[in-house]
């Protein structure tokens, strides 16, 4: 393995799935009454529909925005300019799979980083490193890459 390979996985959190589902609803919802507003000749009901047209593209503007990377490689774990992890830091890292419920039908998978040993201060929370990770579109994709580049027995796996 080159040192310069790595591997880099978005964090997709769950208010980006949310935000998506916003921005359906008031693009979506926005373009049918500027169109039955039209046809309707109500003045206030199209200026209305394009606000909804307009807050759904301030939606689309920060999801474009708030993406971030994890970037795994043979140095270690980092999001730039947020933290940098060097395997060098780590006794053990452990990733857990647990599953969140949003409302009564919707559930997303989230996954977490726990890890023991020294790193970066600003991870440390109630005396453990840890670091919240959204869907990352599968644990196997950040499963597999964690153990293509950590050292040989460091990386564990635990579904909650």
């Amino acid at each position: 393995m080159v040192t310069g390979d790595a591997v880099v996985l978005r964090l997709d959190v769950v208010m980006r799935r949310v935000a998506w589902a916003g921005f359906v609803m008031f693009g979506g919802g926005g373009l049918v009454a500027v169109v039955l507003s039209l046809f309707s000749g109500s003045v206030s009901g199209v200026v209305f529909s394009l606000l909804s047209v307009a807050f759904a593209g301030l939606i689309l503007i920060a999801l474009r925005k708030s993406a971030g990377s994890l970037v795994i490689s043979a140095a270690g774990i980092a999001v730039p300019e947020v933290f940098d992890l060097r395997w060098t830091e780590v006794t053990r890292l452990r990733v857990y799979r647990e599953k969140r419920r949003v409302g009564r039908w919707m559930h997303w998978w989230h996954y977490r980083l726990d890890w023991t040993g020294s790193g970066p201060e600003a991870l440390l929370e109630d005396g453990e490193y840890r670091y919240a990770l959204g869907h990352l579109g599968g644990g196997a994709r950040l499963y597999g890459a964690l153990e293509r580049f950590a050292p040989a027995g460091l990386v564990s796996g635990k579904d909650g």
